[in-house]
């Protein structure tokens, strides 16, 4: 799972079981479609790579219907092409009225909303059309935009940066009071409070350069 999709994370049953894909028929709106959920692992700062992955699947005829933490569902429509992008805002999607604007204002501009995470990750699609320019496809054009997604992004990492140094903390505490503490542990808590700041640094430089705080 995405611990928190700060690491965008999905199950990559590529690497870890028998298949990547299950395939079956979807009741929707009276009809039954030919579907595909995929299981795959992205972390947030590779969120380009999930992008372009979905990317790839609509260009092989799989149209995704529902982005997820956990897996996407697709359904097989050839012959159309979508551009994907993938925004971080939970503010926005914990807020009805704010949700409505937010959507509201993609779909004016050809986006498709197709699903979120329970921790504000969303998933949008614009049917592609040759020769438009590639400008159409990007929901940040600017690196003020940029700049508030990287800080949102940031809020919960810096979250789950002091869950780990406090959940730390305490068994050190704990493990002193008590004679005895797990090198192993104390590796692991430490290991994913870097993890998580490299992260964060990943992202920003990605994003917006090495220069922006």
């Amino acid at each position: 799972s995405r611990v928190g999709k700060i690491l965008h994370l999905k199950v990559d049953w590529e690497n870890f079981g028998p298949q990547k894909y299950i395939s079956g028929r979807l009741m929707r709106k009276g009809e039954f479609m030919d579907t595909k959920v995929s299981f795959r692992g992205y972390m947030a700062w590779n969120y380009d790579r999930e992008e372009q992955d979905l990317d790839r699947m609509s260009e092989q005829g799989w149209q995704l219907i529902k982005g997820g933490c956990f897996f996407s569902i697709y359904t097989r429509q050839p012959g159309i092409l979508y551009r994907h992008r993938i925004d971080y805002n939970p503010d926005v999607m914990n807020d009805p009225e704010e949700k409505r604007r937010y959507l509201e204002l993609f779909e004016e501009q050809g986006w498709e909303f197709v699903g979120k995470t329970f921790n504000g990750w969303i998933y949008l699609k614009k049917q592609y059309i040759p020769g438009t320019p590639e400008e159409e496809y990007e929901i940040y054009t600017d690196s003020e935009s940029l700049a508030e997604l990287v800080k949102r992004w940031k809020k919960l990492a810096y979250l789950l940066s002091a869950l780990a140094i406090s959940q730390l903390g305490l068994y050190v505490a704990l493990g002193i009071n008590a004679g005895y503490l797990s090198p192993v542990l104390i590796i692991i808590y430490v290991g994913m409070f870097c993890w998580i700041q490299w992260g964060i640094h990943q992202l920003k430089r990605k994003l917006l350069g090495d220069g922006i705080n």
